[in-house]
């Protein structure tokens, strides 16, 4: 073959071979359609019902402890009551020093960290006399009510009740490790407006982390609602609950294995604590 026309079939056989095959080909990536959200519980289908004693009938928080206890705070006292839910009495109480207007409480390795409507946080140990102070130097004006905590961050998280522009609607965290304060996330009016809450309404008065899929579960007690949103802030749901059910709800936490429990204080009864199971 002359040289010529060998160097001309050596270079149809490189084009070739740089040209894919069909199955080579690049497809257009399809696009990503978050699936609809269904919430794991029936939540106005409780599991449970708890009654509870007077000590608790305006209870503003509540965190997991162990198996089958519960670690509560109600508003005025400096108080922190261990109630088991299966047999459904106080184990025992200690208190923290003082009076004061408290709506959180969670207990991250060992710790103890109660949350006071003005964003100091108190941190102790069970049973424990020496209590640390923690000021939190949040924006002036600004009222909290709820207390949670983020494993992935290991951050307390604290949802604003109300507050001015900076911190109307914000939450903000707690890193543990370096001591220091940031603001996580805003809902803004829009978000709120698209899913049916009236922005003048949303007022969160509880917050927890869900251990398994590490949503954000938000309450609003004013509102009636229950909101669950990304770390980014962004509303995956907004489930109405019923008034009758719901009367002043303002405590949320998690079991580990997912169980979701709600209080709610009393409103001139008994407060109580909902139970709903974990439904995978």
């Amino acid at each position: 073959m002359p040289v010529r026309q060998l160097i001309l079939y050596m270079t149809c056989l490189l084009l070739a071979g740089c040209n894919p095959t069909p199955s080579e080909t690049k497809q257009p990536a399809a696009e990503r359609v978050s699936a609809p959200f269904e919430l794991p519980y029936t939540i106005n289908q409780p599991d449970a019902e708890t009654k509870l004693p007077k000590e608790l009938e305006e209870i503003s928080g509540l965190t997991y402890y162990k198996n089958d206890q519960l670690l509560c705070v109600e508003d005025e006292n400096a108080v922190v009551y261990v109630f088991d839910t299966k047999k459904q009495k106080i184990m025992k109480d200690f208190g923290f020093g003082g009076y004061g207007d408290f709506e959180g409480i969670e207990y991250v390795n060992g710790d103890i960290y109660a949350l006071e409507s003005n964003g100091t946080l108190h941190r102790f140990k069970p049973e424990s006399t020496q209590i640390s102070r923690v000021p939190t130097d949040l924006p002036k004006k600004t009222e909290v009510e709820g207390l949670g905590y983020n494993p992935k961050t290991n951050r307390l998280l604290i949802a604003v009740k109300k507050g001015n522009e900076r911190s109307d609607k914000a939450i903000y965290s707690y890193d543990i490790r370096h001591r220091t304060v940031y603001k996580d996330n805003q809902i803004n009016d829009v978000q709120l407006k698209e899913v049916g809450i009236d922005p003048k309404k949303y007022q969160p008065s509880g917050i927890a982390v869900h251990p398994i899929t590490g949503e954000w579960y938000v309450l609003s007690s004013v509102a009636k609602r229950l909101v669950i949103t990304n770390f980014e802030g962004k509303i995956r749901s907004a489930i109405p609950l019923d008034p009758k059910l719901f009367r002043q709800p303002e405590g949320i936490c998690f079991a580990p294995n997912g169980d979701m429990y709600i209080s709610s204080e009393g409103d001139g009864k008994k407060g109580y604590i909902l139970t709903f199971t974990y439904k995978k």
